[in-house]
């Protein structure tokens, strides 16, 4: 997610691309039995930046990478355990 991000700040012509992969890392069984509403939650964020993205509304595409990134990494700390 992070390198999607990096690639919508930069404008660049491969963001769609690597908003897509993110969106497939998503997909299936998650590593360890991850939370299932997790990841569907995970995939409805980046599918919706994409169609922000794609309409040229940065800010809203944004927020939702974030936000997912986000759902992301509070699922890993949780794990974790600390």
């Amino acid at each position: 997610m992070n390198m999607a991000i990096l690639s919508m700040w930069m404008k660049s012509p491969r963001a769609d691309a690597l908003m897509g992969m993110a969106e497939a890392c998503a997909r299936g069984k998650g590593p360890g039995g991850a939370d299932e509403e997790l990841l569907d939650q995970t995939r409805a964020l980046i599918r919706e930046s994409r169609e922000y993205y794609a309409g040229d509304d940065f800010p809203p595409a944004i927020s939702r990478m974030r936000v997912a990134q986000d759902l992301t990494a509070l699922y890993i700390v949780r794990l974790s355990g600390e």
